[in-house]
């Protein structure tokens, strides 16, 4: 459960500008993927940075609220990170296409990659939560996670203190037995910039599809990793 990208890629908010041009490294803003470097058929939507972090933050009070099975795969890293964002320590790019959304994240707030791996691996490769209250309660919701391979070269290799990327492939059963999926990508890395650190995260999830069929992400793999690459340049630029 990632809820910072994947939660803002399921609800479109109003706002942020995020992806503008600006110059590489004067901002926050500045470390964002500019909109012309989205994947083909995607088009940035603006996000206010507040109501991102106010979904999130209740999406992870629900969350306690939640059976998870394994009882030890509950996001731990979410809960460590996402109450400490602000919108003068985070910044959003988001984009729609018809099959999807693509998101990116660029904070100074240190998101521990380790919980991310530790939470979506091993015997918590596979996760079964069962929400108890809200509109999914008394769903059963099997997410299973896929780790990806890292795409840096050797130019980018240093900049990159951490990073994790999966796939995780989701099936949920509504209490009135309808049955829906969804797949993501999404990486987590620590930048190294000379600014500092920075957490870039990037996910790209598809829409709700009917039935247990797996379904694919809207972009590639390679296009995705393409993006990560991207992502790393621009956040670890002067």
């Amino acid at each position: 459960m990632a809820v910072v990208v994947a939660g803002v890629a399921a609800t479109l908010l109003a706002g942020c500008g995020a992806g503008e041009p600006v110059g590489v490294g004067t901002t926050l803003a500045g470390r964002l993927l500019p909109s012309d470097q989205l994947p083909t058929g995607f088009t940035a939507v603006p996000y206010q940075v507040d109501d991102m972090i106010a979904a999130n933050r209740s999406t992870l009070e629900q969350a306690a609220k939640v059976g998870f099975e394994p009882e030890q795969c509950r996001p731990t890293a979410d809960a460590a990170f996402t109450p400490h964002l602000t919108e003068d320590n985070t910044v959003l790019l988001a984009a729609q296409a018809d099959g999807g959304t693509l998101t990116e994240l660029v904070s100074t707030v240190r998101r521990s990659v380790d919980a991310d791996r530790r939470d979506t691996s091993g015997p918590c490769r596979v996760v079964t939560s069962t929400p108890t209250t809200g509109f999914l309660a008394g769903a059963r919701i099997v997410n299973t996670a896929t780790e990806l391979p890292a795409p840096y070269d050797d130019s980018l290799r240093e900049s990159v203190e951490q990073s994790y990327l999966l796939r995780t492939d989701s099936v949920t059963t509504l209490a009135d037995g309808s049955v829906r999926s969804r797949s993501t990508y999404l990486a987590n890395v620590l930048v190294q910039a000379p600014a500092g650190v920075f957490t870039v995260q990037v996910g790209a999830g598809s829409n709700d599809a009917p039935g247990t069929a797996r379904s694919e992400p809207p972009i590639t793999e390679e296009t995705f990793a393409g993006l990560v690459r991207s992502a790393v340049e621009r956040a670890s630029q002067r």
